[in-house]
């Protein structure tokens, strides 16, 4: 099987989302919200389409040499994750301006995004995961204010499960939502 640019680029920025998170699972390092729910970060997550749900949870944000990622849910009993991320193997991945920023696939747009909806049994490769790289929509990610300890924002992204024999997805779901990340340390 020849493998592209693409897939090595797809499955390493898969690899550093999945190492990032694992970070955000030890709650002795990030504790838990308090009064004014800075510690953990919060957010906000909508999903339509082939499923439904709400959901509400955690946020951080990680910028290791390569990759930034916004990671929403994922911690203590949040029922989801939506991991955003920008990867560059050649010059590495600084924390972004405020702005707007499309999300795709890593190919032709500046962020791709997952959806993991644990609630209905789904893990990171497994069923229930969704991936804005096989949806070929158009997504956006809004970042309203940009500090080294905190990141504001909102998103709303089209993601699927996968794609049929003729390259069309299947699946398809629109994910939105509204965040305050703290960076993981």
């Amino acid at each position: 099987m020849k493998f592209t640019r693409k897939y090595i680029l797809f499955f390493t920025a898969l690899t550093l989302v999945i190492m990032s998170a694992m970070g955000c699972s030890d709650s002795s390092n990030n504790p838990d919200l308090n009064g004014n729910g800075f510690e953990v970060g919060e957010s906000t997550v909508g999903v339509t389409g082939a499923i439904n749900d709400n959901h509400t949870g955690a946020a951080f944000f990680t910028n290791p040499n390569h990759a930034f990622n916004i990671l929403l849910g994922g911690h203590d009993d949040d029922d989801f994750d939506v991991d955003i991320t920008k990867v560059d193997l050649d010059g590495g991945v600084s924390i972004p301006s405020p702005g707007t920023y499309s999300i795709g696939n890593l190919d032709s747009d500046d962020f791709r995004a997952d959806y993991v909806n644990r609630r209905l049994g789904g893990n990171f490769f497994g069923d229930h995961h969704y991936t804005s790289d096989l949806s070929s929509g158009n997504g956006v990610l809004i970042l309203e204010s940009v500090s080294s300890s905190l990141i504001t924002g909102s998103f709303e992204f089209v993601a699927s499960r996968g794609v049929d024999a003729d390259g069309e997805p299947v699946n398809v779901i629109t994910v939105s939502g509204e965040f305050s990340a703290v960076l993981d340390e």
